[in-house]
């Protein structure tokens, strides 16, 4: 007869062991731990500036974003789990999720592009393929020219494909576990974690080339109250988490570009128009939205 349990080398409690171990580093490492936490919640916030307009609500445009941020949330877990080539293996995925909306949303026609391939009547296009397409956007030839990111991209997504498919030893769980079973290894770590920050940084700026309206603060709260735009805008505080994690040469550029750029000037100016919610009408909105959800007052 064969084995009545399941025998596996890492089971759960060594897999908590691991995990303890990792997050006993980043306490003692609170530079790591918060350049970490960073970069997460760049990626997290980067999303709001994805537009939310009639013709694509709900048209499912959304999800390879939103695909892409839940991939690296995975990839982080898994790392802190001693996973470390499976979090590659899912850090590829948030950068390939994370260009590919951008190619779906290049002619700004996400909400038709995107419906053969979310309906899994199309494969997922080669990396190379929409990389090398979205590479004919104006600001993505702009900033390419100085900063090489198209070639840059490239790379990183073929050094994290090693992982996948294991290319050689030095591609192995083997190796970036020290051992056939996982273990905290602080090389490792951090090897995920130089690799994490430049998929993040990298999907970012490809975003905020395609939109550089990003780059700018705008005043939602002070204008719209609770009921800011649902989508394609960026608050200050959400502009200085995600240009914080970027080259500062690269910031400034990106920032020049947008500066630049008529249309972007177009809805600064419109937004700064706009008169400030008054007092009153900020009470009425919070009166208002208590009623609607009674649950969340105390």
């Amino acid at each position: 007869m064969g084995p009545s349990k399941l025998i596996l080398i890492n089971d759960h409690s060594k897999i908590e062991a691991i995990y303890n171990a990792s997050i006993k580093y980043l306490e003692e490492h609170d530079d790591i731990k918060k350049d970490i936490a960073t970069h997460l919640w760049a990626y997290h916030e980067i999303g709001d500036i994805v537009p939310q307009t009639v013709d694509n609500f709900m048209s499912g445009h959304f999800f390879p974003y939103l695909e892409s941020y839940l991939h690296l949330e995975n990839s982080c877990e898994l790392c802190l789990q001693g996973f470390y080539t499976y979090a590659f293996f899912a850090l590829r995925s948030a950068l390939e999720l994370g260009i590919l909306y951008v190619n779906f949303a290049l002619n700004d026609k996400e909400y038709e592009e995107v419906l053969p391939w979310i309906s899994s009547q199309i494969r997922t296009p080669q990396f190379n393929q929409f990389l090398n397409r979205i590479s004919q956007l104006e600001n993505i030839k702009r900033f390419n020219d100085h900063f090489d990111i198209i070639n840059r991209v490239s790379e990183l997504y073929d050094e994290l494909s090693g992982f996948v498919h294991t290319r050689g030893l030095f591609h192995s769980s083997r190796r970036v576990s020290r051992a056939n079973f996982n273990q905290f290894v602080e090389r490792s770590l951090i090897e995920y974690r130089k690799k994490m920050f430049s998929v993040v940084s990298d999907v970012i700026i490809i975003m905020l080339l395609k939109y550089p309206i990003g780059m700018q603060p705008l005043p939602l709260s002070q204008k719209f109250g609770l009921n800011i735009p649902a989508g394609g805008f960026l608050e200050a505080y959400q502009v200085d988490i995600i240009t914080s994690i970027l080259e500062p040469k690269e910031r400034e550029f990106l920032k020049k570009l947008s500066d630049e750029d008529p249309f972007t000037r177009q809805i600064v100016e419109h937004f700064e128009s706009l008169p400030d919610l008054s007092e009153e009408e900020w009470k009425k909105q919070i009166e208002e939205f208590d009623k609607e959800n009674p649950n969340l007052v105390k």
